[in-house]
């Protein structure tokens, strides 16, 4: 596994991490049992993944909770990187400062820990920005003076605001949060230039969201999302002519790395697979964020963030199809 450090925290993260929310909920949300969500974590940290994502909204904060404590004899708390989130709520039913407090104290009740390592705001709206930074910002860090968050963090509402409009402001404010959650994915590259360039720049460690979701799960799904897009003018991109951008001819991009002539790196094996390794390799991302209730799935995810990169080739088709494209999420 490899490890990088979560920008200016200095903690040391796994490139891997485990996203306890999403469609499967540790599995929960399939009907599977505590036992079962218990043991992909506990599996996850046996595969060297530290950092576990969590939130108040996902339910599973008991079942992570409960992991840790069960996996202590072969790894200390300290050496897991625990994130969670509070909800913020809307309008008239926005959380106030001490509400906010209250809520991230019984997480840590849920989670069977004293602190947790990164708190976020989950999943703001551009709308509410500003109310989180008045309001809830300070509750925050009263909460790290009292040693119960180490670090703060804010997560976009991706799928709503895949131009990321809350996060541009949230990477503007200077030394306000250690931690941002964004959304990157082969389909939506906008971060690239509205994100990591601040976050880069302040030193703000990057989880990766959406990295898999729906619509690069499978090829079929990728088709047809390719061809909404195309129907709607967003592609092809980056003056690509309209014959070369074809299913297909992604398709053997990925299996043959791009050409016979492109000896650097390694084909992607799969549509998953080529995802996840191009998040990862994206300057700025510090973690990407992997959501299973399934071992097998997460021994899999794994082995895909641990090959080499994709073929230079690859990655270029894949930034120049996609790159115009900031209205989708892929879920």
């Amino acid at each position: 596994m490899e490890y990088r450090t979560l920008g200016r925290t200095g903690l040391l993260g796994s490139v891997m991490g485990l996203g306890c929310g999403g469609h499967s909920r540790l599995g929960l949300r399939q009907g599977r049992s505590e036992d079962s969500a218990v043991a992909v974590v506990r599996r996850a940290l046996e595969l060297g993944v530290n950092v576990l994502d969590t939130a108040e909204a996902y339910g599973t904060e008991p079942v992570v909770g409960r992991a840790i404590a069960e996996a202590s004899s072969f790894l200390p708390r300290e050496r897991i990187i625990l994130s969670t989130k509070v909800s913020v709520g809307q309008g008239a039913a926005r959380r106030t400062g001490p509400e906010l407090q209250e809520a991230a104290h019984a997480g840590l009740r849920r989670l069977q820990t004293d602190y947790v390592d990164i708190l976020h705001l989950h999943a703001v709206s551009a709308d509410d920005y500003e109310y989180c930074r008045s309001e809830l910002v300070p509750a925050m860090q009263a909460l790290q003076e009292a040693g119960k968050v180490r670090f703060l963090g804010i997560t976009e509402a991706f799928a709503p605001d895949p131009q990321h409009r809350m996060l541009a402001r949230a990477v503007a404010d200077d030394d306000c949060w250690d931690v941002v959650m964004a959304g990157f994915n082969l389909v939506n590259q906008s971060a690239r230039e509205r994100v990591f360039p601040h976050t880069l720049a302040r030193r703000i460690g990057v989880l990766d969201m959406f990295a898999v979701r729906r619509a690069l799960t499978t090829m079929d799904a990728l088709t047809a999302l390719m061809r909404d897009l195309a129907a709607g003018g967003l592609l092809p991109a980056a003056g690509i002519a309209a014959a070369v951008f074809t299913p297909q001819a992604l398709r053997d991009a990925l299996q043959t790395g791009g050409g016979k002539e492109d000896t650097a790196g390694e084909p992607a094996d799969s549509l998953p697979d080529a995802a996840y390794r191009f998040c990862r390799d994206e300057p700025g991302v510090d973690t990407v964020l992997v959501g299973t209730g399934s071992t097998a799935h997460l021994e899999a995810n794994a082995a895909s963030l641990s090959r080499p990169p994709l073929p230079p080739a690859t990655t270029a088709l894949l930034r120049g199809w996609f790159a115009g494209v900031d209205s989708v999420s892929g879920n």
